[in-house]
């Protein structure tokens, strides 16, 4: 499945890119977003920081992300990284008590706010009394006349605000912005919209909705959690790179519930609503559908025969290794390059790129399997000192255990 993303950089005064607005796009060739509800600010928000690399994908400057009313309201910049994320707030979003509110309380936090299409209006004190919250503001260029523009630039004596020219499509709109004082610059002169693309992995929508419905709860159960998003190969997978972003390495990640209990269920609940409305409407893929039941069926197979035998290792880290063991064909990435944007811990990395440990060689029986490749069944059974029919037994109750996800998924 592809997902994308526009990026339109924004230079300041001395042309040095300050930073990128990140922009809602369908496919590769679409020019405009189409869209400036949650889905798309949810869209845009989960491909930059879990399906890109944010630093690659910004220069390792800021990133300008539009947000709606109910975003800002919810939570949901918390998410992400105050040091990454300049929260741009949509033209449409009126300053009520309540977003004025909301601005600082992210000010606080240490994000950078930008107002965008500002329109000075002194005769409403709402417009005025979200200003010392606010440290940038988008002006369009082309639609704000030059008398508007001084007078909005005089908040400069008042606030510490800074300015950007948006929608700068000339050198001599851009001289002429530099002379009025502008800071910032943004717009086709310096260079239009580049859309990206990027594999991702689909999540079943039906996981959703037990995962929403549990959390509701006064007090969630959390191993009933975690078995759902056990079943779930993409959910996994985001929440692991989310706890990379945020804590870089500091935690090595041995099961999902341990990866849960250390993101909170606060920030779990935010997260399960942005990728909720973000995935609501996307279409499966047959062929990575049958990739993603099979990356179960390896993990549930491998923790279950590690629990059978007893093997050294908690039996939920065999089970990350089994079910992360397919990612590199999913997303069409050298495992080389996702095992370093996940926290596992260092004996599953080295089984995901073929080392020889523990981990590797029940991952390897279960290829074996796969591939019916009975001598090399025959080897490992003895080399890992399995009985065969315990082997059998794992295997059917992966099947039954991954198929039970997949008929719920179909209901």
């Amino acid at each position: 499945m592809e997902t994308f993303v526009a990026r339109q950089p924004i230079y300041d005064i001395e042309h040095k890119i300050y930073g990128y607005e990140l922009l809602f796009r369908k496919s590769i060739d679409s020019h405009s977003a189409g869209s400036n509800d949650d889905s798309a600010t949810a869209d845009v928000l989960v491909n930059s920081f879990l399906n890109f690399d944010l630093g690659e994908l910004t220069n390792h400057t800021y990133c300008f992300i539009n947000f709606t009313e109910n975003l800002l309201l919810n939570g949901t910049p918390e998410n992400f990284p105050p040091s990454k994320l300049v929260i741009e707030i949509l033209e449409t979003v009126y300053p009520t008590e309540e977003i004025i509110s909301a601005c600082q309380k992210y000010k606080a936090l240490g994000y950078k706010i930008a107002l965008d299409d500002y329109q000075l209006n002194i005769q409403d004190k709402n417009s005025l009394k979200i200003l010392p919250f606010v440290d940038l503001i988008k002006v369009d260029f082309r639609t704000t006349g030059k008398e508007m523009r001084k007078q909005m630039l005089k908040l400069k004596n008042f606030f510490s605000i800074q300015f950007l020219a948006e929608k700068v499509e000339t050198e001599e709109e851009y001289l002429e912005a530099c002379a009025e004082g502008f800071d910032y610059f943004q717009g086709y002169f310096f260079q239009k919209p580049v859309v990206l693309s990027q594999k991702d992995i689909p999540t079943f929508f039906h996981n959703y909705m037990l995962l929403i419905e549990e959390t509701r709860k006064p007090e969630p159960n959390i191993d009933y959690l975690t078995k759902i998003i056990e079943s779930d190969l993409s959910f996994s997978f985001k929440l692991l790179k989310l706890i990379n972003n945020h804590y870089r390495r500091n935690f090595k990640i041995e099961s999902i519930k341990q990866a849960i209990m250390i993101l909170g269920l606060k920030e779990f609940r935010r997260w399960l609503y942005i990728l909720s409305i973000r995935d609501a409407s996307r279409q499966q893929d047959p062929i990575i559908e049958n990739l993603i039941q099979n990356s179960l069926v390896r993990g549930k197979f491998c923790e279950t025969l590690a629990k059978k035998m007893k093997i050294q290792g908690e039996p939920a880290s065999y089970f990350l290794t089994g079910m992360f063991s397919l990612i590199d064909e999913i997303l069409q990435t050298p495992m080389t390059t996702l095992v370093k944007t996940l926290p596992l811990k260092d004996d599953i990395i080295d089984a995901l790129l073929g080392k020889e440990n523990q981990f590797q060689l029940v991952l390897a029986l279960i290829i074996a399997i796969e591939q019916t490749n009975w001598d090399q069944i025959w080897q490992l059974a003895e080399k890992i000192n399995v009985a065969y029919d315990t082997i059998t037994e794992s295997y059917l109750e992966a099947i039954k255990w991954s198929n039970q996800f997949f008929s719920e998924e179909g209901a």
